[in-house]
């Protein structure tokens, strides 16, 4: 059985601390919020990097979200809450790193096409596979709805208004395309579309963040999307999208489903 190499990258909370300097354009700076618990988070994690984790063995802290999901639901009890219009990712998800299949036998096909998706029970480790070996894993909270597809993962909040997606990135050549099919898909569901500087990280992930509105909501929202190895040259990307009103309610939620992405190691050899 290959091993699941944590790509800890505790070095990223000094990328969100440098943020202000060096993430200035398009959408501004990267302060915080679930745009910086990304760039913080992504992949692994220090405490995932200490505990050596495996394939289907994933900590995480649960106290700071457990205090989140607290004050998000005092929010959402909030006469400013309740009278703003939302996001309801149940009904229109954004699946930015897969596309639709083409709808008539003629066109060309897309680079990345998503195959049928089969809802799944969230609260364990969910895995995306390839030649029958797993190749990334992640874990989303209990009461979020997940959809497994072939070459996808993709979770949404209970409240409709947090979304992520992991998935490989067939047909990418390096991490720039990676990011080139990432800014396709956002294209494809919002507008009005500004985004910060990229984000290289320590540990090499390439990170996108940035606002837009929902095409069909009109809702702002923020997103973050991150290209990483996943060993032997295949690319995968995590994506998410939260309404921006919300977002600093989700960040310790997406900074902790960010520290449970395993990626494989490449040769089993190695141990």
């Amino acid at each position: 059985m290959n091993k699941f190499q944590v790509l800890g990258v505790a070095a990223l909370a000094l990328l969100m601390l440098a943020s202000d300097a060096t993430a200035q354009r398009g959408g501004g700076a990267v302060r915080g919020g679930a745009r910086g618990a990304v760039v913080g988070g992504l992949v692994g994690g220090e405490s995932g990097a200490a505990t050596g984790a495996k394939i289907g063995a994933v900590t995480g802290a649960v106290r700071s979200v457990g205090a989140e999901a607290q004050a998000r639901a005092q929010y959402q009890a909030s006469a400013a809450y309740q009278s703003a219009p939302r996001s309801d990712f149940n009904q229109a998800p954004p699946q930015v790193l897969v596309t639709a299949p083409p709808a008539a036998a003629t066109a060309p096909p897309p680079a990345v096409t998503a195959p049928p998706a089969v809802a799944t029970a969230s609260g364990g480790e969910a895995l995306i596979r390839k030649d029958g070996k797993p190749v990334i894993g992640i874990t989303y909270p209990s009461d979020w709805k997940q959809t497994t597809g072939d070459r996808y993962v993709s979770a949404v909040s209970a409240d409709g208004q947090a979304y992520s997606m992991i998935a490989t990135l067939e047909g990418a050549a390096d991490q720039q395309a990676g990011i080139a099919k990432v800014k396709q898909g956002l294209e494809k569901y919002l507008q009005d579309i500004k985004y910060d500087n990229l984000t290289k990280t320590k540990r090499g992930a390439l990170v996108l963040t940035g606002t837009g509105k929902g095409k069909k909501s009109g809702v702002a929202v923020v997103f973050a999307a991150g290209v990483f190895d996943t060993g032997a040259g295949q690319l995968a990307g995590a994506a998410f999208v939260v309404d921006s009103r919300i977002e600093e309610h989700y960040k310790e939620t997406v900074r902790q489903i960010c520290q449970t992405i395993r990626v494989a190691d490449q040769p089993a050899a190695k141990k």
